[in-house]
């Protein structure tokens, strides 16, 4: 990958990503940054009863703070982007750590539930949001042809963070309660910012592209101050003698000498030396200043997630491979000056993408699919307790979906990367078993049974999470995987919101939670059946 710069002051960057050397030590950086990240996230539902029983609150009330932590999170998904392309991954990374450290730090101190809604929901949700984009993108700076792989080996981190934090998370409140166990995390997502250090930044970072056009315009305005003193002072030195004398006839012995002018004004009038000097001079002034005004527009696109690192500063050329990790990119980088917010903003949210079918049609399954995603990990120990299944056995069905979350994100990345797989078809069919498995999961009344269920949510939702982003590239084309990513996290983030305390309220009804399950199994269902049709609104759009 090769980034070249069409303004003369600017010079050419030849970039290619190493594929390895340092590469993998930010990979392990990005590793650990989802272990602790997401295995916080999502063993929050270890907790639930622990809320119920401490501050006396329902069921619904207990699950806002689950539900607004992943909300808040995924919703920061463009502010995330802004700040890793003004700041660079490494110290949004850094800031991300702090503000996360200091949500769960307050926690501490808290006394009434509802305040856990802003600092764990919010505050925690924002530092989680911030740290998110970077974890991904700094992967996929270092790596072109084992792209896939260091992504894959970096988000399994998740998965293995949720199969081990779940029973820890048990082991800290028995030891030093609720609270205790919120300060135990602070301390813990500090070491966030080991891994921010770890991650250095790369020629082509947004924000590394911004400091050397900083500095290049820095220096360019010196240089033009330097080239505009010496034509003035080029041009006064060539006109004084014009100027400041002229000839005086002496008839006595008809020689020929210069004498002091009287009059200076008068005297550069009855010489066009000057004006002609002085006109040019005043072209090549505005000429210079016009050309250091006509400056060419910075590419400064927001990256986000899973396969969001390859739009940034790139624009493809070529789509040579079914997978993405082969993709040779080319991209002209640019200046322009004074871009200010509310444009990057503009470039970032792209609304013709509200007038595209396909989109629609994504989004509404992706919406729908979201309702649903984070009950299991959120109730399935309460719902094993209520089925008389002992604590620490519910516990590692929590810790179960989360290892089986990670081998299907494996398997089923593997999978559609072959030649042979329609990777549509795939997330299909994988959302569509998801659904009938929760559908039937209030069946299950045995330990084992809702082993199994846990294992069937945790693979087949791997590929939830794995494909979305690939397929926006299959179905929208790369150009506008930046943006329609960035939509498609804020319709996750208020599914997401929605669907939890929309379960806690329904077991208050029916003090059961067979109905809430059954019904946001149809909803996961329904969101795999509706992909089926995506190929043919995909043709109806192209045919028209």
């Amino acid at each position: 990958m090769t980034i070249v710069a069409n303004n003369q002051n600017l010079i050419n960057i030849n970039y290619v990503p190493p594929d390895g050397g340092w590469g993998w030590v930010v990979v392990f950086s990005s590793l650990i940054i989802h272990f602790i990240m997401d295995g916080i996230t999502y063993s929050l539902g270890t907790y639930l009863t622990n809320f119920i029983q401490q501050f006396r609150v329902t069921r619904s009330e207990a699950s806002v703070v689950h539900a607004l932590l992943p909300a808040i999170t995924l919703s920061c998904g463009p502010i995330a982007s802004i700040f890793t392309n003004r700041f660079g991954c490494r110290e949004t990374t850094i800031y991300g750590a702090i503000i996360a450290s200091f949500g769960f730090f307050v926690s501490f101190f808290v006394k009434s539930f509802f305040f856990l809604y802003i600092s764990i929901g919010l505050i925690v949700g924002i530092g989680f949001g911030l740290i998110y984009v970077p974890a991904i993108v700094s992967v996929g700076y270092y790596f072109e042809k084992k792209r896939s792989l260091a992504i894959g080996i970096a988000v399994c981190g998740s998965g293995f963070g949720t199969f081990v934090l779940s029973p820890i998370n048990r082991i800290l409140v028995n030891n030093y309660g609720i609270n205790g166990a919120f300060l135990i995390k602070s301390a813990i997502i500090l070491n966030l910012i080991v891994c921010g250090i770890l991650i250095r930044p790369v020629p082509i970072e947004p924000s590394e592209v911004n400091k050397r056009n900083k500095i290049l315009k820095s220096n360019q305005r010196k240089t033009t101050k330097i080239k505009k003193e010496k034509m003035l002072e080029s041009k006064i030195t060539e006109s004084l003698p014009t100027v400041f004398s002229k000839k005086v006839e002496i008839a006595e012995n008809e020689k020929t000498f210069l004498a002091p002018c009287g009059d200076a004004i008068e005297c550069t009038k009855s010489f066009p030396i000057l004006n002609e000097n002085s006109r040019n001079f005043s072209l090549e002034q505005n000429s210079s200043q016009a050309n250091s005004k006509t400056q060419v527009r910075q590419i400064n696109k927001s990256t986000l997630d899973l396969m969001a690192h390859i739009r940034s500063l790139q624009s493809i050329t070529a789509l040579t491979s079914k997978s993405l990790s082969g993709l040779n990119l080319n991209r002209v980088i640019d200046i322009e000056e004074g871009n200010s917010n509310k444009n990057k903003i503009k470039k970032f949210i792209d609304f013709s993408l509200l007038k595209d079918p396909v989109f629609i049609f994504f989004s509404i399954s992706n919406f729908l699919t979201s309702l649903g995603f984070n009950a299991p990990f959120i109730y399935i120990v309460d719902q094993a307790n209520s089925k008389g299944i002992p604590t620490n056995h519910a516990d590692f069905l929590l810790a179960t979906i989360g290892i089986s979350n990670t081998i299907g994100r494996i398997i089923l990345g593997i999978l559609s990367d072959m030649k042979r797989v329609n990777r549509l078809y795939l997330y299909s069919t994988v959302l569509t078993i998801c659904g009938i498995a929760t559908c039937i999961e209030p069946l299950f009344t045995t330990y084992t049974g809702l082993l199994t269920y846990s294992v069937v949510f945790g693979f087949t939702s791997g590929g939830y999470v794995s494909l979305t982003s690939v397929l926006l590239v299959d179905l929208l084309g790369l150009d506008k995987l930046t943006n329609a990513f960035g939509m498609l996290l804020v319709f996750q983030g208020i599914a997401t919101l929605i669907g939890p305390p929309s379960i806690g309220i329904l077991y208050d009804i029916f003090n059961s939670y067979s109905i809430p399950f059954f019904i946001i199994g149809i909803l996961i269902g329904i969101s795999g059946l509706m992909c089926f049709f995506i190929p043919f609104i995909k043709a109806f759009k192209q045919k028209n």
